[in-house]
């Protein structure tokens, strides 16, 4: 004898499904929402990260984000120049030499730290400035924020498929 299953979804699956059809128009809300905090959240982290490397607070003051709606994606990234060099870039990855490295700038840098300014301007000149990397250290440190942040945005995309509300939880 055969056996037969039925199953009775009193419209609920077809409420998920017409949900569904509608997710261009609650999508980019739930994104809009989330990703632009994240963003000030990692600008934080960022700003701890140089912290160690802090001289003027130029570089710190300057990390911002910038929510990009069309690319649903955010970038988090100072904005500070040394000179007409991009002060993070110089920070990342450090410098080759600097043969008229201005002696000025480091004397107050090096007065700052409390060290002689003559070693460290020659060590500019002939070796160039020492990388201190922190893009990968913000990122790795952001990794809880990012997976929350992620949580947030799948919750909030399930219980509108569900439920049709296009809420959005903060």
């Amino acid at each position: 004898m055969p056996v037969s299953v039925t199953v009775k979804s009193d419209g609920v699956l077809e409420q998920v499904r017409a949900n569904l059809a509608k997710l261009p128009q609650w999508y980019p809300a739930i994104i809009r929402t989330h990703l632009p905090r994240l963003g000030e959240r990692i600008v934080e982290v960022m700003r701890n990260t140089v912290e160690p490397n802090r001289y003027t607070g130029g570089l710190s003051d300057s990390i911002t984000s910038q929510y990009d709606d069309g690319e649903q994606s955010v970038a988090i990234f100072p904005t500070v120049e040394r000179g007409q060099y991009d002060g993070g870039l110089i920070l990342e990855l450090g410098t080759i030499p600097i043969i008229f490295a201005p002696y000025e700038p480091i004397a107050a840098w090096a007065d700052f730290r409390g060290i002689p300014a003559r070693p460290v301007w020659w060590k500019i000149r002939i070796e160039g400035v020492t990388a201190h990397p922190f893009l990968q250290a913000t990122l790795e440190a952001s990794e809880s924020l990012i997976d929350e942040t992620g949580r947030r945005i799948v919750t909030d995309m399930a219980d509108s498929v569900l439920t049709g509300a296009g809420k959005v939880s903060v």
